[in-house]
């Protein structure tokens, strides 16, 4: 499992150290590094092998051999890393530069850049600015240690091989494979899921329903919704022949046909093949087969023979945890069985617990608590149910004590679905192991932003060496395939930008069923420790861990616990995550961990900058919130690709400005900054910050903003803030952004507005950058009339207008204008009417308005199948416009409007037929605390 990031994570290392600008590998230090790398390539191949066994094969060993590989592997690595952290570290105390020297360099080089004919290109200043930093790097110490290595591999690779291709059949228990008729429980919720299959397997006139496909996470009631309908009295009615198979990991095709003549005919012996039997008894018949539990898509290659009859006579009703299971060969609808909702939750738990009976008035509020923290998976549910049914306890303190996870109920229970949930672990595809196990680090009740993820994953090194563009859609393919494909991940918030081939989001979580056997996964396997009390940091799993994550960030101000840390895992961790609820108190981080990568204390209060973060040369990832100045010295850290600088309060003194160094522009590999409440200053030699994508929280120095085109040449999302409400200024930033001919998301904002009509502006916002996906303005106090200017961005596809960002009465954007927009959000303006020309935004996907409290008229112009509109503490007149709309023919809008006075939302649906213009009928339908009307 983890071998195979450990053998990525070498690689990368490797190739870095081979590669890098900062090292200069002396002697035969090159060959040395080389023959380690060239043994690694064959092994990443060979540890794929696993990935095509099948699921009803035992992985014991091979995981356990896998996480031999590791430790060899991990151990290989840290002595790597221990002596380049030794000769960086003896190298910058012995050439330390002069700061005030360094100065005059730089400014020397700026008189330089002043002159013609020293005008120097990017490619250039790349060569001046690499020997700043440069090291002198002997790797002869590895010289005896690499055939050892090699050789060690070597024989670590052939048992590998071998027990690949001997790997026994699974001997734990698992429901063989035979006819039954399903759980035999009563179907509780998921009636609007149940009505909508069995309606698709009703229709014959529909051939895409001969085979539908029920997915989801293990327990979430796949089973039970198919039973219900294999059993529905009208299906059995229509369906003259049934058939129940569960197949389970361990299929076997033989024993499938078997199950299915069986039931259908009765046929219990001799030698039948399938297809050509069910071909000549069911001429003119109906027939459903469920596939119970399908977990790998092999089996489907058995039952070719029923392709041939499917879309004529046999249907097929499908459940699985994974949609790869099903061959694209194979036209089928799909299902994600959805989870159940408070109501569905708390109604199968009492029937679990109490049967007939009622639940007692004194345990109602626990038992809702209770339902609620089973979150909506059925099998939690009736596990949970199972310990409180015999525990016959009646006393309400004990289920406060359920309820508010105070005793070992729900960690028994947690225990009890890890086993259930395992194998779809197990069998997760090499890539994907690492990635959902890296999930668990968060914090629980969180939703994980996309964008903190690819930050964070970005600097680990189980990715092997790619581009920042290529490693974004890597972690999106990741994701799409844990959450689409396998229902691990759970993607909550849609972000408002659309990619090509799906919706995006903006947060994804795990539910704590899955995180509680991530815990336990990355524990055992050192892949990272949640440390949560102080008897955490003292047992003995501690030792050897590669990654630390507090989820209590207090404990690194008890001095045992920073013992223990120190004596077991300092020397060996790679990352060290402080997760716990923000503590404003200050504490030392210590300067153990030199071989740290990657160090988020965002959740810290750190009144100074702590210098001993700067001994730290292999830190990629820093995030910190800290009101102090950043040291001169930061340029040390010249490893980092992600800094994070958060204050922890934005008051400022009047009249003074705090600025970041400007050595920071020597830090090459930079890709995202992130520092808000400084400014940024260019500097006046020549470093630019080539790698760099992301800039957020900049303030708008005029300066800066006008160099950038040449520091920051491949700039892709900028974030800018200015307290300036002098127009000239303004308009001159807009202007200089016009430069950044790579950038694709620009959020400007003026803090503290004078709303003005700037005349200038049309012009300037005509310069704006062409490739422009996002685009966020707040404060500006545009007319109405400069959005033309805007529309006319070939590929702006996300629109946010925010705090009288455009301001006047009425918006009637032009003809042809916005064609590529899917989102527009107007926030906190005066608008009374949005009226569009047609022929403008005929892609809009969704518009909200919030606190537009003078609004009165909307109009809906696009095309798209189906759109959506909120209304925010908007007038009710802005609804009862709403309520009136005539969509394009075969468009459905639906229109949610919602206040802070209001307890539920209430939600319309505008649609027309055809070419029919008369006003859409409306009726209402009740559903939980939303109103839809049809």
């Amino acid at each position: 499992m983890t071998a195979y990031g450990a053998v990525n994570s070498l690689r990368n290392t490797i190739d870095y150290i081979l590669h890098s600008s900062h090292f200069s590998l002396v002697e035969s230090s090159p060959h040395i590094l080389q023959l380690a790398y060239e043994e690694l390539n064959p092994l990443q191949e060979i540890l794929e092998r696993l990935d095509s066994t099948s699921t009803g094969r035992s992985r014991k060993k091979v995981n356990g051999l896998d996480g031999r590989i590791k430790e060899l592997i991990w151990e290989f690595e840290d002595v790597l890393e221990s002596l380049l952290c030794q000769q960086i570290h003896s190298q910058f105390c012995a050439d330390q530069i002069d700061e005030e020297m360094q100065e005059r360099v730089w400014e020397f080089q700026g008189l330089l850049e002043s002159l013609p004919s020293q005008s120097k290109s990017l490619e250039d200043e790349d060569d001046v600015d690499g020997e700043r930093i440069r090291f002198s790097i002997d790797l002869q110490f590895l010289q005896h240690h690499v055939p050892s290595f090699i050789k060690r591999l070597k024989g670590m690779e052939e048992e590998y091989i071998y027990e690949v291709d001997n790997m026994p059949e699974d001997d734990e228990e698992d429901e063989s494979i035979s006819s039954r008729s399903g759980t035999k429980s009563k179907l509780i919720g998921l009636s609007d899921q149940f009505q909508q299959v069995k309606g698709k397997i009703m229709d014959s006139s529909d051939i895409m329903s001969h085979l539908y496909v029920l997915h989801g996470t293990a327990g979430i009631g796949k089973s039970a919704l198919a039973e219900a309908i294999f059993k529905d009295p009208e299906i059995l009615s229509r369906f003259e022949r049934r058939a129940w198979v569960r197949i389970g990991r361990k299929s076997q095709f033989d024993e499938v046909s078997r199950g299915i003549l069986a039931q259908m005919f009765g046929l219990t012996e001799g030698d039948h093949e399938l297809g050509s039997y069910l071909k000549e008894r069911l001429e003119g018949k109906k027939c459903l087969i469920v596939f119970d539990d399908v977990w790998e898509a092999q089996i489907w290659d058995s039952l070719l023979s029923l392709r041939n009859i499917v879309q004529r006579s046999v249907y097929i009703l499908v459940t699985t945890r994974d949609t790869c299971a099903i061959p694209p060969i194979i036209n089928y609808t799909t299902m994600l069985v959805r989870f159940l909702n408070e109501e569905e939750s708390k109604e199968l738990l009492c029937e679990k617990v109490f049967g007939e009976k009622d639940c007692p008035f004194q345990l109602n509020k626990a038992v809702t608590k209770i339902a609620k923290n089973c979150e909506g998976l059925p099998l939690m549910m009736v596990t949970v149910a199972d310990t409180l049914s015999k525990s016959q306890n009646t006393d309400p303190k004990y289920w406060d004590d359920v309820a508010e996870m105070r005793n070992s109920v729900f960690t028994d229970a947690y225990n009890e679905m890890s086993k259930v949930l395992f194998p779809s672990y197990d069998y997760l595809p090499q890539y994907l192991k690492l990635p959902f196990l890296y999930m668990r680090v968060f914090p629980p009740d969180y939703d994980i932003p996309i964008s903190k993820i690819m930050n964070m994953l970005a600097t680990e090194k189980w990715f092997y060496n790619t581009n920042l563009r290529s490693f974004e859609n890597y972690v999106w393919l990741c994701l799409d395939q844990l959450c689409a494909n396998r229902s691990l991940v759970l993607f909550n918030r849609r972000s408002a930008i659309y990619g090509d081939l799906h919706c995006k989001f903006k947060t994804c979580r795990l539910l704590f069923s899955w995180r509680h056997l991530c815990r336990g996964e990355a524990r055992k396997n050192k892949f990272y420790y949640i440390l949560k009390n102080l008897v955490d940091g003292l047992e003995d799993d501690l030792e050897g861990q590669r990654c630390l994550c507090l989820e209590n960030n207090i404990l690194f101000s008890i001095k045992d616990f920073c013992s223990s840390v120190r004596l077991n895992c300092a020397s060996s961790a790679r990352s060290l995550l402080f997760f716990g609820p923000y503590h404003q108190y200050p504490i030392s981080i210590g300067d153990n961990f030199k071989l740290l990568g990657k160090l988020d204390a965002l959740n810290l209060r750190l009144y100074t900058f702590p210098t001993e973060i700067l001994t730290l040369v292999l830190l990629k990832y820093l995030a910190l919130t800290c009101n102090g100045e950043l040291p001169t010295t930061i340029s040390k850290l010249f490893n980092l690709r992600v800094l994070i600088i958060h204050p922890h309060n934005n008051i400022r003194i009047f009249g003074t400005s705090s600025y970041v160094p400007t050595q920071i522009w020597d830090m090459k590999e930079l890709e995202h900054i992130e520092i808000l409440g400084k400014s940024l200053i260019a500097p006046c030699h020549s470093a630019s910050l080539k790698k760099l994508s992301t800039l957020v929280g900049m303030d708008a120095s005029i300066f800066t903003i006008l160099k950038l085109s040449h520091k920051v040449p491949y700039i892709r999302k900028l974030v800018v803030q200015t307290p300036y409400d002098d127009h000239h200024d303004l308009l001159s930033c807009f202007g200089c952004i016009s430069t950044l001919e790579s950038l694709e998301i620009l959020k400007f904002s003026i803090i503290d507005p004078e709303i003005k009509y700037y005349d200038a502006f049309s012009s300037a916002l005509m310069m704006l950058p062409r490739r422009l996906v996002k685009l966020h303005l707040s404060g500006m106090g545009f007319p109405w009339e400069y959005m033309n200017a805007i529309g006319s961005l070939p590929f702006l596809e996300v629109l946010k207008l925010r705090a009288y960002a455009c301001q006047g009465p009425k918006w009637e954007a032009q003809e042809g204008s916005f064609l590529q927009l899917k989102f527009l959000l107007i926030e906190d303006s005066d608008l009374v009417q949005w009226k569009p020309k047609s022929g403008s935004f005929p892609f809009l996907m969704s518009l909200s308005m919030k606190h537009c409290y003078k609004l009165e008229e909307i109009h809906w112009v696009s095309h798209y199948a189906k759109g959506t509109i909120e209304l925010v503490n908007c007038d009710p007149v802005a609804f009862t416009c709403a309520e009136q709309l005539q969509p394009s023919p075969n468009t459905v809008v639906e229109v949610t409007s919602s206040s802070s006075f209001d307890k539920k939302p209430i939600t319309i649906q505008c649609k027309r037929s055809g070419a029919m213009t008369t006003q859409p009928e409306i009726s209402y339908v009740r559903r939980g605390n939303t109103y839809s009307f049809r």
